[in-house]
């Protein structure tokens, strides 16, 4: 199958698409009935949050609505369009991508059959964009190898954008070439039967179907995991592991409504719309959407996503949008005591649920039960107060943010960190935290100087990693993530003993000693002319004595760090010397020994290939978090200059034309 690229090898033309010489069409109509039926199925599958369980099959949207109203237009009743409805979600509503995509296979799947089944003699498109080009495309997979709801001969063409299974054998790439591969990875079957069927557009800058995944292998590993594993099982060992840790659940949470609610519990309480009377089951039902509301919440803030760093980059967004609303909320609720608050709750729920399943319908407000539970509400006001008078527009817009800021912060961190890595000198860092504490107990001021200002130079990585990533939350992540290379292992293993270090401590002694060290050196080797001063040199050397003995304690801490001992079966397989040499000193924690292979690692082609993703890490994040790869309106894919979404409207519409 030739491949259609922009100024590549066999650019189309608009004749030569027009003559239906672009992919090979499937066989002609011969009848569709009853006649209700129309001579084309076109089903459309959009991308993550461009619909959902709930939406109109009839009202094309998102990327793929245009493509759907060219199709239309062009042929009004003999072409059913059908845009589908599923979950559409990416880790924010207590489910993984890998779950909505499966929900859009299986949706799909029904859909295709019932019309199939009572449509017999009708055609089949398919189209998706995004999550659902991947279900599209794994729709595709199936049909084309005999496991799929309908027949190969049925389907006249299969058109993937921005599908995360790109380079998948059979898919004829249409538009400018990509260096790399969808970051789910081709399917292994291949198109089959539908091979010369099946047209995949990628923009090659966007990450979601175009990543070079032996340069890429943690955004490789974390893309794969992330796109295959459900988030609803056990199986899975690690990979299912991450794929629970970067989920949130805001599905039922009502932020806007926290102090109605929350005032709605003290009204039920009192009694007063009941003549003095309090609805037991009301109270329950409240308290309960109160901890729907504050869990996620609470959950989110203690997972390490909630950052200072990430709450800054949020805070920097202009004010009114959900950026800087999810901000405010995180800033709020930091200063709540959510913790409190749950157990609060938990106590109301609880102890009205009982009081409801005793068959006790209703209390008198005075009954000390009630009291009590009154008390307890109160104090549950205070707790969360912070969070319940933030303004409501704020509010009502952070869920959009807070839900998928796990996988969003992960991403970007995760990356920094492990690119962080490749550039420290652990061994020159080791030497020195032991060197400089013996040349300041020595009284030998130029050797302290020397040693404390190369471990300023060695220390500004690990002071900035400290400063903009929660280490132990990134270590835990990256623990558990399968990665042949062994990049992924070397950084989680340092990440967790930095995590275990208080790091900005041991910089700022080392400042110090580096200041006063050279205040030493300067009375003891003055400039020409000025006479020395060894009293002035004695007191400051005096100075560095503390100094030294705190910077020995603190040291000992990381000279000695354990890191968490990792699973063997979660470290992945080891496929080079580097990573033989990992796994030992794993189960041996030796950081001395790891030090050797983190040098090792930032001299390899890999870290130098890694260090160059950092500076997409919002890119990446665009997988699981937004719709950054958006390009495909503009996105020029033949000599005709038509964009991708003109390109498959005029194909899928030839198509549909020369069947009927």
């Amino acid at each position: 199958m030739a491949r259609f690229a922009r100024g590549g090898v066999a650019a189309i033309t608009t004749t030569a698409v027009l003559c239906g010489t672009a992919l090979i069409s499937g066989p002609a109509i011969a009848h569709a009935d009853p006649a209700s039926c129309s001579s084309t199925f076109n089903l459309f599958i959009p991308g993550t949050w461009e619909t959902n369980e709930h939406a109109d099959p009839n009202r094309p949207v998102g990327m793929l609505a245009p493509v759907a109203e060219a199709i239309k237009a062009k042929n009004g009743a003999r072409a059913q369009v059908y845009t589908l409805p599923y979950m559409a979600r990416a880790f924010d509503n207590g489910h993984t991508y890998a779950d909505s995509k499966a929900d859009a296979v299986s949706k799909a799947t029904a859909v295709l059959k019932n019309y199939a089944d009572k449509c017999q003699g009708a055609k089949i498109t398919i189209t998706g964009y995004s999550q659902g080009s991947d279900a599209a495309g794994d729709l595709a997979s199936a049909i084309g190898n005999d496991r799929g709801p309908v027949d190969a001969d049925r389907v006249l063409g299969v058109a993937l954008l921005a599908d995360p299974g790109a380079g998948t054998k059979g898919a004829a790439t249409v538009g400018p070439k990509t260096s790399g591969q969808g970051i789910a990875g081709p399917r292994e079957q291949g198109m089959g039967k539908l091979s010369g069927r099946v047209a995949s557009i990628c923009d090659p800058k966007d990450l979601y179907c175009s990543i070079q995944k032996g340069a890429n292998p943690f955004l490789g590993s974390l893309g794969s995991i992330l796109s295959k594993t459900p988030g609803a099982t056990d199986a899975g060992g690690g990979n299912a592991a991450v794929a629970t840790a970067l989920t949130s659940d805001f599905t039922d949470a009502d932020l806007p409504g926290l102090g109605s609610n929350l005032d709605a519990l003290g009204k039920q309480l009192s009694g007063i719309d009941y003549g003095g009377s309090v609805d037991v089951a009301e109270v329950a039902d409240t308290a309960t959407s109160l901890s729907k509301t504050l869990s996620p919440l609470a959950e989110l803030l203690q997972s390490g996503a909630a950052n200072s760093a990430a709450t800054t980059g949020l805070a920097a967004a202009p004010a009114g949008t959900p950026e800087n609303a999810a901000a405010q909320v995180l800033t709020t609720a930091g200063h709540a005591d959510l913790t409190g608050a749950l157990d609060s709750i938990a106590t109301i729920a609880n102890t009205a649920a009982k009081l409801s399943n005793s068959g006790t319908t209703t209390l008198p407000a005075t009954d000390p039960q009630i009291s009590q539970l009154s008390t307890t509400a109160a104090s549950l006001g205070s707790q969360i107060a912070p969070v319940a008078t933030t303004p409501a527009d704020a509010l009502s817009t952070a869920s959009s943010v807070l839900s998928v800021l796990k996988p969003t912060v992960v991403v970007e961190q995760a990356l920094n960190v492990v690119t962080g890595i490749t550039a420290l000198d652990i061994p020159k860092i080791l030497h020195n935290l032991i060197v400089l504490p013996q040349r300041i107990a020595a009284g030998d001021v130029r050797g302290a100087r020397d040693a404390a200002r190369e471990l300023n130079v060695h220390f500004a990585p690990l002071v900035k990693m400290a400063a903009a990533v929660d280490l132990k939350w990134v270590s835990q992540i990256l623990s558990i993530i399968p990665d042949p290379t062994g990049y992924t292992q070397i950084a989680a293993l340092v990440t967790s003993i930095l995590g275990n270090v208080d790091v900005i401590k041991l910089a700022n002694i080392a400042g110090q000693a580096q200041e006063i060290a050279w205040a030493a050196a300067d009375k003891l080797f003055p400039p020409p002319g000025v006479l020395p001063d060894p009293l002035g040199a004695a007191a400051q050397t005096a100075a560095l004595i503390p100094l030294g003995l705190e910077l020995a304690s603190v040291a000992a801490n990381m000279l000695t760090g354990k890191a968490s001992k990792t699973a063997p079966a979660l470290l992945g397989k080891q496929a080079n010397p580097v990573g033989n040499a990992i796994t030992t000193q794993a189960q041996t924690l030796d950081l001395q020994g790891l030090s050797g292979s983190v040098s090792t690692m930032a001299r390899s082609q890999g870290a130098e290939d890694l260090a160059t993703v950092v500076g997409e890490g919002l890119n990446a994040a665009s997988f699981f978090a937004s719709g950054a790869h958006q390009s495909y309106h503009t996105l020029v894919v033949d000599n005709a200059g038509r964009n991708a979404i003109q390109w498959v409207s005029d194909w899928l519409n030839l198509q549909i034309n020369r069947a009927v």
